[in-house]
């Protein structure tokens, strides 16, 4: 349906939506998400809006220096001069251009701005130092953009030009007095007579002339007001790249380095950037994910060591300096490597998708994540925020269920998640596995694939097929991971958390999201439902199940999908839904979502999810006592404010799963079990209840200032979960040692009483 033509009514439609909102299809306002995370990342559409964005800050930042800041800088350089150090590549030149457009003559660039760099190079290929970018991108077009609106010759007679000069002297007299050039021509010479001991010589003298220079003007600190930079895929930042030696320095200074083929850099160095008063990193293109990821995550490695593997990190070596950093990114740059999964049934060749970030640890950690109704964009956080020695992918659904019967859609994707399962734990990859809201159903039957059928006895492991044991080895070496997953019985709770919504507005009673006092009867050895959040057998989206069965049913539903793809493409109508603090919600409404989107799939799922309760309600109980019989460890995580799923249900179910495990295990306390049994429930930070209902059930996005902590707890939780289970797996020899397990460990150890115990 990507090139559905929509009928005129619907295009007329959404112009007499857009124009009741005030949108305009020509206006282009930047769209500005911030993440309060030590360091600020701002999510843009695409770079021209990342740049756009990237220009206020330096605008707001200058501001301050020329009212406020200067008059208490060290030395008069810093006093009359806002010092800028830049960066090349082709992504600032997007920021230069905003720059020449917005910020022309808010600006006293003549008087107040000096450009410094923070490398340049000889003897490489293809090269544009950042001196040839910010003189042929950002000093002529400002040039050409002054002269029409100020004019030649007023410009001229500021830059003590005679009036009879041509726009090529007034461009050389404003590089004369704003840049601070590196100077390698000695260096190039040199090189050209393949002299390299002689080129490295004189490289070292540069570098040494080119700190001495800049110490002069900002002191010893070498402390810009402002560093301007990109990244490259591997973390670089500038002229520094993983694994180089000079990484170990961190006074500032200036460098000289060796590159590939004889070719010779001066760069700024690490000192440099963490002394910076301001740092705006530029970020586009794909394959950014990686790096943007170390920079946003906790290590477990030592710090050091992760500055090695991806200088970025420098930035966050405290958090004073985090404070600093401000990571501009447009939405190309959150885009993952795309795997494969392929498996065959019944002679068809299937294939299944998944947005991957790729691990650190070759043959270590990779966990699936499977997403709840909202999509596989869900994950954009924990695909940036899991420990980086991790594969992280998150499950696509694919299209093929959509053919299948309701009855068959969920045992469908079960066996596409065991089938993934089976053919990383074959490859020598611990397996964890993470499902939020609807995905809850998808573990169930996942459990329930080792049965013969759905209503056979739970077997005992030694009796399981060969293929069926390793599935269970597989899920009791990392172990399942909960995110507020959905089980029938959560209908009544959402039906009476919307009852209580509507008294709220209409009675004005007290806000409410908990649901039920009670979900099921008192503990015993069977869990059974109050009558309050009972469910019934009745098909109350028989219609719609049959509505779906027909031909016209997929055109018709997704005709709404096209509808939405042109309002919400709108970049003003962006603007709009984003002019909140939501940092990655961007995701729910780029350009990818736009294009994926099925409105007849996600129908399809809810009534595959609702079309026979009580059957479902049954097997997900059996499922429980499954993770008990095969010792498979269980995190369960939360909202204490879930309006979907009930935090109640959750709670009970922890503690009947910890009462079996206690009883099996013969110990008395939930801390002692050999076998990780834990509930985490998130709290809101404030007594006021939201009046936001999704925002807890959302735990897995970072849709607020509260979110990204939520988010940072769940990723928290979620990281010692695994490595505890793997620790306990690599002493029993189920799999080999991991050293992102034995690193966690050494920052997190044991308190000693427990040590002996672990073992």
């Amino acid at each position: 349906m990507n090139d559905l033509v929509l009928p005129q009514q619907f295009q007329a439609r959404i112009r007499k939506t857009q124009r009741k909102l005030g949108f305009s299809p020509r206006s282009r306002r930047s769209v500005r998400i911030e993440e309060a995370s030590g360091m600020r990342v701002s999510i843009s559409s695409d770079l021209p809006h990342a740049a756009d964005h990237c220009a206020s800050i330096f605008e707001k930042n200058y501001l301050l220096w020329r009212d406020r800041d200067r008059y208490a800088a060290w030395g008069q350089y810093k006093r009359q001069h806002y010092t800028v150090a830049v960066g090349g590549g082709n992504t600032l030149k997007a920021q230069y251009q905003a720059m020449v457009d917005k910020l022309h003559s808010r600006v006293d660039w003549i008087h107040h701005v000096r450009f410094f760099f923070l490398e340049d190079s000889s003897g490489e290929g293809k090269w544009e130092s950042p001196q040839d970018g910010l003189i042929n991108s950002f000093l002529t077009p400002l040039v050409r953009k002054l002269i029409i609106h100020r004019g030649m010759r007023p410009l001229a007679r500021t830059l003590e030009l005679g009036d009879q000069a041509d726009p090529h002297e007034i461009l050389e007299e404003l590089i004369r007095r704003v840049v601070n050039p590196m100077d390698m021509s000695e260096v190039r010479s040199a090189l050209r007579r393949k002299n390299n001991r002689e080129a490295m010589r004189l490289a070292k003298e540069e570098a040494a002339r080119y700190e001495l220079d800049i110490q002069h003007k900002l002191g010893g600190s070498m402390s810009f007001h402002h560093i301007t930079s990109g990244i490259g895929k591997d973390g670089a930042l500038g002229a520094l790249t993983p694994y180089l030696p000079a990484l170990s320095e961190t006074d500032p200074g200036v460098i000289a380095i060796k590159r590939d083929k004889g070719a010779i850099r001066v760069a700024l160095n690490r000192g440099v950037f963490t002394n910076a008063e301001r740092v705006s990193l530029i970020v586009s293109g794909t394959h950014k994910l990686r790096a943007l990821g170390r920079l946003e995550m906790e290590e477990t490695a030592n710090f050091e060591q992760t500055v090695m593997e991806t200088p970025l990190r420098l930035l966050r070596a405290t958090r004073d300096i985090g404070e600093r950093v401000q990571v501009f990114a447009d939405e190309q740059s959150l885009h993952f490597e795309e795997t494969l999964f392929q498996f065959k049934e019944k002679g068809q060749t299937l294939q299944n998708k998944a947005e991957t970030r790729e691990g650190q640890e070759k043959q270590g950690t990779h966990i699936l994540l499977m997403h709840g109704f909202m999509g596989l964009f869900s994950f954009a956080s924990f695909l940036i925020r899991l420990p980086s020695a991790w594969t992280v992918s998150a499950l696509h659904r694919g299209s093929y269920a959509k053919t299948l019967p309701e009855a068959e859609i969920f045992p469908y994707y079960a066996r596409v998640l065991r089938k993934c399962i089976l053919k990383l734990w074959n490859q020598g990859h611990p397996v964890p596995i993470a499902g939020h809201s609807i995905a809850g159903i998808i573990i169930d039957h996942l459990l329930l694939s080792v049965l013969d059928d759905y209503d056979a006895p739970i077997k005992p492991y030694a009796q399981l097929k060969e293929q069926d044991k390793k599935l269970v080895d597989a899920m009791r070496a990392s172990g399942i991971i909960s995110l507020a997953t959905w089980a029938p019985s959560d209908a009544p709770h959402t039906a009476a958390n919307i009852r209580n919504v509507l008294s709220h507005y209409f009675k004005k009673e007290e806000l409410d999201y908990t649901g039920f006092d009670r979900v099921y009867r008192e503990p015993g050895r069977e869990l059974e439902l109050v009558p309050e959040a009972n469910i019934s057998d009745a098909d109350s989206l028989g219609r719609l199940g049959r509505f779906l069965d027909t031909p016209i049913a997929e055109p018709i539903v997704n005709s709404f999908n096209g509808v939405l793809r042109q309002l919400l493409n709108n970049k003003t109508v962006q603007q709009r839904m984003l002019n909140i603090n939501s940092p990655y919600v961007l995701r729910l409404v780029g350009s990818r979502l736009l294009k994926t989107a099925s409105f007849y799939g996600l129908f399809k799922e809810v009534n595959a999810a609702l079309h026979n309760p009580v059957e479902y309600q049954r097997r997900h109980l059996k499922a429980l006592d499954m993770m008990v019989e095969y010792d498979i460890p269980t995190l369960c995580i939360i909202h204490e404010d879930d309006f979907l799923v009930s935090a109640r249900r959750h709670s009970e179910e922890h503690q009947h799963l910890v009462a079996l495990r206690l009883e099996k295990e013969g110990v008395e306390r939930e801390r002692d079990l050999a076998v990780t049994t834990r509930m985490v429930t998130l709290r809101r930070s404030k007594d006021e209840l939201p009046l936001d209902p999704l925002n807890p059930h959302l735990l897995v996005m970072s849709t607020s200032n509260e979110g990204v902590t939520m988010a940072r707890q769940v990723t928290a939780a979620m990281t010692r979960f695994v490595n505890e289970n793997l620790e306990k797996a690599i002493a029993r020899r189920r799999i080999k040692a991991l050293p992102s397990v034995r690193k966690w460990r050494a920052k997190y150890p044991l308190p000693k009483a427990r040590r002996g115990k672990s073992q």
